[in-house]
């Protein structure tokens, strides 16, 4: 583990006070013959991929469990026109009714795509088009982050954009390098998203693009990102530090090997041996959600109004106030 040097004066310090076992037991659920490989979560907005099976290529769904809504966003079939080196879908994000996907297909050359749509114009639209050596080092061209209600985050190299639910940019922001990962929210000050770039900082942005914070690490120290009205989450070993500004940070640590999933309510969700938790970041009660099973991964995301969790082929939903912490 990298040792990190931080600036600025430690405002508090968390540790973990106990333990719970709170199983959650899903208020509705949607089954699908394809497992499920990424998930998105903004209010009751539940976005998630389908993986392809022998009668239908992989596909992305929205799935309103307030309005009891499912939607489609391309016709069902067998894949066709497959790369030699494969074609997939990567990554969802979701604002209100807004859908983005990053979706790949090709041979020694392979085409990344960026497309998005909506409840009412469910047919996808092309945002971004990036085409790579299938064996260029380094990550996929276009990173694609959650959404909130401000928008969707994605960057392309070191340009970041906000996508606002009606589809319009919110703003294009200029990074000093590349950008890792985005992840967008309601934070202190105004802030809406904050983004990892490949040297290590983090910057916290506003709604209008401006830059708020900037926060510096070694290239490689920060695993995960989040933005919330606590501050700026941001894991470094199996450790979540919380920031609001260069001198306040208050420290959460997780267990070994733990990957921060999300965070709303003071909980930070995370994952640790297959498994669900919900750390409350006040108290300290860590509540075990949803038990690891071994053969299939859970994909889970945690906002105010509820709890959204995926695992094999079925996708699951529970009221906010109807999980037992």
């Amino acid at each position: 583990m990298r040792r990190l040097v931080l600036v600025g004066v430690i405002a508090g310090v968390v540790c973990v006070a106990g333990s719970a076992s709170a199983l959650t037991t899903p208020g509705r659920t949607q089954v699908r013959h394809g497992p499920i490989t990424a998930l998105s979560l903004d209010h009751s907005s539940i976005a998630f991929v389908v993986g392809r099976t022998k009668a239908d290529c992989e596909h992305v769904e929205l799935w309103n469990p307030d309005l009891r809504g499912i939607w489609r966003f391309s016709r069902p079939g067998p894949c066709t026109n497959v790369g030699s080196t494969g074609m997939g879908i990567t990554s969802v994000s979701v604002t209100g009714n807004r859908v983005a996907w990053i979706a790949y297909n090709g041979g020694n050359f392979r085409d990344w795509l960026l497309l998005t749509a909506t409840t009412t114009q469910n047919a996808p639209r092309q945002l971004r088009f990036v085409t790579r050596d299938v064996e260029a080092p380094g990550p996929p061209p276009i990173v694609l982050g959650p959404g909130s209600s401000a928008g969707i985050p994605y960057a392309v190299g070191s340009t970041l954009v906000l996508l606002r639910p009606n589809g319009a940019r919110a703003f294009a922001w200029n990074a000093p390098a590349r950008i890792a990962a985005v992840s967008a929210g309601s934070g202190p000050g105004g802030a809406a998203v904050i983004a990892l770039l490949a040297t290590g900082e983090v910057d916290v942005l506003a709604a209008d693009g401006s830059l708020l914070e900037t926060y510096s690490y070694p290239a490689g120290a920060v695993a995960s990102i989040a933005l919330a009205p606590t501050g700026a989450l941001l894991q470094v070993g199996s450790t979540v530090e919380i920031r609001r500004g260069p001198a306040s940070i208050r420290s959460v640590d997780l267990p070994d090997s733990a990957q921060m999933l999300d965070f709303a309510e003071r909980r930070i969700l995370y994952s640790v041996s297959g498994s669900i938790h919900a750390l409350h970041i006040g108290t300290g009660v860590d509540s075990m959600l949803v038990k690891g099973s071994g053969a299939h991964p859970v994909l889970a995301a945690l906002d105010p109004h509820g709890f959204a969790w995926a695992r094999g082929s079925r996708v699951n939903w529970d009221c906010a106030v109807c999980i037992t912490f």
